[in-house]
């Protein structure tokens, strides 16, 4: 069984064993345990022991240890990869890419982190007033399973530049790409800095976020679970940053080429299995080209190669666990019965492993789950629209707000598009949706707070307002 990492060291945890399997072969790999309070105490103790030290180093000081880190992660790279791909199951060379973002990623915000500059205002004669940022305190990092590096390190590494520490909880489904990394690359850093807690959401996730002593939620994951966390924040009015589910629309126009829509929307509805907080999962498309695209969408699904992630020239592997797939079955089969058209895929493959293929139907109710609920999972329904405005409105016919995408070749089309979709994010043209140094912020009930770039640094840290006058003669 693995165990906690806390306060520098292995760190034997509580609780019956919680297995993790691989989701290729359904395969035990490994156990971790359930957690109890007891260890979520021990956690947070030693990162508010390890704080008041922590955050008086200076950036540049964090800023060195951050850049050891991300030698020490290079040099475990492929080690780290292979894990992913047997926890999480994507192909090994997208664990390989996930690494190598987290290591950009980490790399970008060591270099962002010593710009993070304080406010001045105009002052009388003899008169200064200014502001300056200071730590929070302990982070509880609650992090996801579907880029449980990437994701994982994108959060950690800003609050550790910044000077809190941090408890960092990694989903039950992935804990062991984490848990490694921790001990592998953050063991130079002081003892309680950086500290994993494993075990499941409503024993030991739920206790970090309600225990007194941490100061701020970091947290990446379903809306249903975000909603409860956030409330629980609210009890004590302690800051917390959510981003949440999506249910991304993708908006096609009858001015692109087919073929390389086709081929851009494939990428955006099946990567990492559709298990993307901003995967597309809702496609409006013109109907003057709604017959052509549907064809040449179906046809790139079918080319996909699925299977084990450890095979090499395997594009998509198997959604995480029995429980996403049956979301995803389900929602599929309601749509189905209610008149939508299947052009591929619509149901698990046979054998071991919880693997389903890239799913394309049309015309779904509007109204039936799968276009209503995130579906986290291969599934691209399609929709046709005579009218660029009635594209935008049916876009925005969602509660969740995180991201959008359009295809188009005309200008005034996507700038009406940028004005009009009431996401946090809009792509034109691109699957892309993060620069280095760029920020979003999700509306609606898609989360609260930016997610990363410059805006984040300032999301982790409390700002403190200084009046400072000469005393008269």
């Amino acid at each position: 069984m693995q165990s906690h990492w806390i306060d520098g060291r292995a760190f034997p945890g509580s609780g019956d064993a919680i297995d993790v399997l691989d989701p290729a072969t359904e395969e035990l790999i490994d156990t971790i345990p359930r957690g109890h309070a007891n260890d979520v105490d021990a956690a947070v103790a030693a990162a508010r022991g390890a704080f008041e030290p922590w955050a008086a180093r200076s950036p540049m000081q964090r800023r060195q240890f951050i850049l050891t880190a991300i030698d020490r992660l290079t040099l475990i790279r492929d080690e780290v990869a292979h894990l992913l791909t047997r926890e999480m199951g994507k192909p090994l060379s997208h664990a390989i890419n996930e690494v190598n973002k987290a290591i950009e990623g980490m790399r970008s915000n060591a270099e962002m982190v010593i710009h993070l500059r304080s406010g001045q205002q105009m002052a009388a004669d003899l008169e200064l007033n200014f502001q300056q940022r200071f730590a929070r305190g302990v982070a509880a990092c609650v992090m996801p399973w579907n880029y449980p590096v990437a994701l994982g390190l994108d959060n950690v590494v800003p609050n550790l530049l910044v000077g809190n520490t941090v408890v960092w909880k990694p989903s039950e489904k992935t804990p062991l790409s984490s848990r490694l990394i921790v001990e592998r690359i953050f063991d130079h850093l002081p003892p309680g800095v950086v500290n994993v807690l494993l075990g499941d959401g409503p024993t030991v996730g739920e206790a970090l976020v309600r225990h007194p002593q941490v100061d701020l939620l970091v947290f990446v994951g379903s809306e249903p679970t975000g909603r409860h966390l956030g409330a629980i924040c609210g009890q004590s009015l302690k800051k917390a940053i959510l981003e949440l589910g999506g249910k991304d629309a993708l908006i096609i126009d009858e001015t692109v080429d087919v073929a390389a829509a086709a081929r851009l929307a494939a990428e955006a509805a099946f990567s990492n299995a559709g298990q993307i907080c901003t995967s597309t999962e809702r496609l409006y498309v013109a109907r003057q080209i709604f017959p052509e695209f549907v064809a040449a969408l179906t046809a790139q699904a079918s080319a996909i190669r699925q299977g084990n992630g450890l095979t090499a020239g395997i594009q998509m592997g198997p959604l995480v666990d029995h429980n996403q797939l049956q979301i995803v079955s389900l929602q599929v089969q309601e749509a189905l019965a209610a008149g939508a058209s299947l052009h591929h895929g619509g149901a698990r493959l046979a054998g071991k492993g919880f693997f389903y293929p890239p799913t394309v139907l049309s015309n779904p109710d509007p109204n039936c789950r799968l276009m209503v609920e995130e579906t986290f999972g291969p599934v691209a329904p399609c929709i046709a629209f005579d009218d660029f405005d009635e594209a935008i409105e049916m876009a925005n016919r969602t509660r969740f707000g995180l991201a959008s995408m359009v295809m188009t070749t005309s200008a005034p089309r996507a700038l009406r598009a940028i004005h009009s979709l009431r996401t946090g994010m809009v792509k034109i043209n691109t699957l892309r949706g993060k620069a280095p140094g760029g920020s979003s912020e999700p509306v609606k009930s898609s989360g609260l707070g930016h997610g990363y770039g410059m805006e984040f640094f300032h999301e982790i840290t409390t700002q403190k307002s200084v009046h400072w006058r000469a005393l008269p003669n």
